[in-house]
C-alpha cells in the first residue's frame, strides 16, 4: 500500500513538473474557463433539481385522520403519547395518555413525533430498516404504516448507558 502511495506521489509530482517546465505553455491543465464553468455548474443544477421537490412538502403536514404518537426516550425507558386526532399543528398537550406499550393496527398510515430527555439515543426499527437518531431538545418526525402484522421490536441503537441492553420495547401490530 506504502509502495501504491509512493508511485502515485512520484507520478503526480512528474505530471506538475512536465507543466510547469514544458516549453510550451500549456492552458489545458491551467487556464480552461468553460471546464471550470461547467464542472461548477452541473453539480449545483444536479443539488438544486434534488433539492426543488422539497418546496412542495415544506408545510405539508396534515395529520388529521392519522394516528400520532409521540415517543420520548429516557435512560433505559421509553415515553409513549398517544396525540388525539382533533390537536392542530403541534398544539399537542402530551400529558394526554401515556403507555408502556404500543398497540396499531395494521396498514394504517402512523405519524411518530420523536425526541430524547436527556442522552443521545437511536430509535431503531430493523425489521423495517429504519433508524433515527434522538437528539436532547429536537423534534423528529417519522410517517409509517406497518405491512405485517406481529410483533415488532424496537432498539435503542446508540450507547446510551450502562443499562443501554434494557431498553428494548415491543409494538404490536394487529389486523
Amino acid at each position: 500500500m506504502l509502495l501504491f502511495c509512493v508511485f502515485i506521489t512520484f507520478f503526480v509530482l512528474v505530471i506538475f513538473a512536465y507543466i510547469k517546465f514544458s516549453v510550451s505553455y500549456n492552458t489545458v491543465f491551467l487556464n480552461h474557463f468553460l471546464l471550470e464553468f461547467f464542472w461548477t455548474l452541473f453539480p449545483v443544477l444536479i443539488v438544486l433539481l434534488l433539492f426543488f421537490p422539497l418546496f412542495f412538502y415544506i408545510g405539508n403536514f396534515d395529520f388529521k385522520n392519522d394516528m400520532v404518537y409521540f415517543i420520548v426516550a429516557n435512560q433505559w425507558y421509553w415515553d409513549f403519547f398517544f396525540v388525539e386526532p382533533e390537536c392542530s399543528s403541534l398544539d399537542w398537550d402530551l400529558n394526554l395518555y401515556a403507555y408502556t406499550s404500543i398497540y396499531l393496527p395494521l396498514l394504517e398510515v402512523i405519524n411518530f413525533f420523536f425526541t430524547s430527555n436527556d442522552v443521545l439515543h437511536a430509535f431503531s426499527l430493523p425489521i423495517l430498516y429504519i433508524m433515527i437518531d434522538l437528539v436532547p431538545g429536537t423534534i423528529h418526525n417519522l410517517s409509517f404504516n406497518f405491512p405485517f402484522s406481529g410483533i415488532y421490536t424496537v432498539y435503542c441503537a446508540q450507547i446510551c448507558g450502562m443499562n443501554h441492553s434494557v431498553m428494548p420495547f415491543y409494538i404490536n401490530v394487529y389486523y
